[in-house]
């Protein structure tokens, strides 16, 4: 425990990316495989995005867990159809495990809700987030894959969980108040991560709309921070997401071949594989 917990303490400080599958060892060499999915502002698609990405990755033997760390203004147990009896917040009382928190949604994955309405979640301090990635981080070992739906922005409450992560995906729009605020998200990533690889997801974007995004953001990336995004991906803009999340039923169950779900399908497959997303296409698979 005392190495576990010196690890965690490297991650909340702010040093090299620690994974909480195995602290100690760079992220990427655990057992399950964390995805962090974050945005630099709020409603570009973030939280479907996490959800559906996890439904697909369920098919895998041990399944996935969605971690909803949008502490205080959480969603994720909305768009999956699901009444939590806990959540995250519970895991600060001493005696209470993830296990316990934790609820079964579609497809059996598990999720870990993060509370909604709850000011002192959104106002938790480091230490209390430092318990919380502790806890975490064994729980983990249960899964295939772990998807962390963070905050929007980039603040300590969301690079906490962004350090251990072993993907780390930034959503966007093709929107210019979307791209300036993926600029300052990747601006405050490249500072408290330096080296961390992102890939872009361009959220309601025909393929077009996607690139002239990317030139536009790695125009500005590289002349500013030296750096530039290759790996990206694109969602095809889809009515039927809009339906999905009124009717509380997740796009890759309710309408599997859906344009949206093709482009998400195609992401969590190049996940698995660990291939560069550079430049894919919304192509009905075989």
């Amino acid at each position: 425990m005392r190495d576990q917990a010196s690890s965690l303490r490297r991650l909340v400080a702010g040093d090299q990316p620690v994974s909480l599958v195995n602290p100690g060892v760079p992220a990427g060499h655990g057992s399950a495989r964390v995805i962090a999915v974050t945005s630099g502002k709020g409603g570009v698609g973030k939280t479907m995005l996490t959800v559906n990405l996890a439904l697909l990755l369920a098919e895998l033997p041990a399944g996935a867990l969605v971690v909803d760390a949008d502490l205080g203004l959480a969603n994720v147990d909305v768009m999956l159809g699901v009444e939590p009896g806990r959540h995250i917040g519970h895991l600060l009382l001493a005696g209470c495990l993830p296990d316990e928190v934790a609820a079964t949604g579609p497809g059996g994955i598990k999720v870990i809700s993060g509370g909604s309405g709850l000011q002192e979640l959104a106002d938790a301090s480091r230490a209390d987030r430092l318990m919380l990635l502790e806890k975490l981080h064994s729980y983990y070992e249960n899964f295939d894959y772990v998807l962390v739906d963070t905050s929007p922005g980039i603040g300590p409450e969301v690079t906490d969980f962004l350090r251990g992560a072993d993907d780390l995906l930034l959503v966007t729009t093709p929107e210019p108040t979307s791209l300036r605020d993926t600029y300052a998200a990747l601006k405050a990533i490249t500072r408290e991560m330096p080296g961390r690889e992102v890939i872009i997801v361009v959220n309601c974007a025909a393929p077009g709309q996607a690139e002239q995004a990317i030139e536009a953001l790695n125009h500005v990336a590289r002349k500013f921070l030296e750096r530039e995004c290759k790996r990206w991906y694109h969602v095809e803009q889809d009515a039927l997401v809009c339906r999905t999340i009124r009717d509380r039923k997740p796009l890759a169950r309710a309408y599997p071949r859906s344009p949206a779900a093709v482009c998400l399908r195609r992401l969590a497959k190049a996940l698995v594989r660990g291939a560069p997303a550079v430049r894919e296409a919304a192509y009905a698979l075989a």
